[in-house]
């Protein structure tokens, strides 16, 4: 886990032991809104790692596009910050998911960073990425696929049925 989220959970612990600030609601709440997110964030980290295995994050020869990181260039992060909301709902400490929002702050400027090492390392390729896939949360719906305009009396080529191989 990110130093950063270590830190606001380590600091959240402390002051909830000082002074509790117990999240409104049954714990059963708590804990069943917690839970997935957990899970959830999780899952996104493992398969964050899975898809860069190839790729040595810290001084990367090539971008990592795939996977999760096809809809989300930094899913790993996104993926830390679900694990730590849930784990703080699901603990009920007001502190944990207060904590969110200076850690929250910190990982951002991590991730500016990051984004300036791949600009210079990969330029244009990584402008057109970025351009292509956003910071942290997925898109819900794409942008529609417009095509060059074209004479109405040229036929496109999905006017002639589907494409069929040519014999060799």
């Amino acid at each position: 886990m990110p130093e950063a989220h270590l830190l606001g959970l380590a600091v959240a612990v402390l002051l909830h032991r000082r002074h509790p600030w117990v999240l409104p609601g049954p714990r059963s709440a708590h804990v069943l809104l917690g839970m997935p997110l957990i899970g959830a964030g999780g899952h996104l980290i493992a398969r964050s790692v899975r898809a860069a295995r190839q790729v040595d994050l810290a001084r990367p020869a090539q971008l990592v596009v795939l996977g999760p990181y096809a809809v989300s260039r930094n899913p790993m992060y996104a993926g830390w910050a679900l694990l730590h909301l849930g784990a703080a709902l699901a603990g009920g400490s007001g502190w944990a998911v207060a904590a969110l929002v200076p850690v929250g702050s910190w990982m951002h400027g991590e991730v500016l960073r990051e984004e300036r090492v791949l600009t210079g390392a990969f330029g244009e390729e990584f402008r057109r990425y970025r351009e292509r896939v956003p910071r942290y949360l997925p898109r819900l719906a794409r942008a529609p696929v417009t095509e060059p305009a074209r004479d109405a009396r040229t036929p496109s080529p999905s006017d002639h049925g589907p494409a069929r191989p040519t014999p060799e």
